[in-house]
């Protein structure tokens, strides 16, 4: 049976049953049935659950390497300065195109099982490819991790996962909650590569 881009609207039915129902709690079934597919194409195109799960990510981490690409080269003060514009123009929609996917990457991230999470392999690849352009001497690795995680990843993560809820709850203005966290997160993150420099 062959079903037009069957594996894609596989991979976008599973990531929003995973978002939903957590990955845990969901089945292989359920994928097919909103996906509207024979259970066995889904075994057809992955091995299992799991292996849904890792493409997702590999695809994730694949898009934002391709994302970072020209700023892999840049100094500090260049990625300060540039900070800004690229927040508004490029990982803003990365990130809301990829909000369940990110939900799905944090909650499993978060199980204490797990030895080597899926959010420390994207931050492992993003300082790898930037270590790949530049002098390894110039750059200090795990500085250069730890600030990535602690004033990007999470709080942009968090951002992406909470802004609905937040606005709503908090009965805010959606751009000026957007104008006023690119304000904190400039002053953070933004912060870092300033004094890098």
């Amino acid at each position: 049976m062959n079903i037009p881009n069957a594996k894609i609207r596989i991979l976008n039915t599973a990531v929003g049953i995973f978002a939903e129902k957590s990955f845990e709690g969901s089945r292989i079934d359920e994928i097919a049935r909103e996906a509207n597919v024979p259970k066995s194409l889904i075994y057809y195109h992955f091995k299992s659950k799991d292996d849904i799960l890792q493409v997702l990510v590999d695809n994730f981490i694949k898009e934002y390497l391709d994302l970072i690409e020209d700023t892999t080269q840049e100094s500090h003060q260049e990625k300060a300065e540039e900070l800004p514009l690229r927040m508004k123009n490029r990982y803003h929609e990365f990130g809301q195109r990829n909000a369940d996917l990110v939900r799905v990457i944090l909650i499993d991230s978060l199980k204490k099982s797990k030895e080597k999470p899926v959010l420390f392999q994207i931050v492992e690849a993003m300082t790898a490819k930037e270590a790949a352009h530049k002098n390894a001497r110039e750059i200090n690795i795990q500085e250069r991790r730890i600030a990535e995680f602690f004033t990007s990843f999470m709080p942009n993560y968090a951002y992406v996962c909470f802004a609905e809820s937040w606005v709503n709850y908090f009965e805010m203005d959606r751009k000026e909650f957007d104008r006023l966290y690119l304000k904190v997160y400039e002053e953070t993150h933004g912060a870092y590569h300033k004094n890098h420099e």
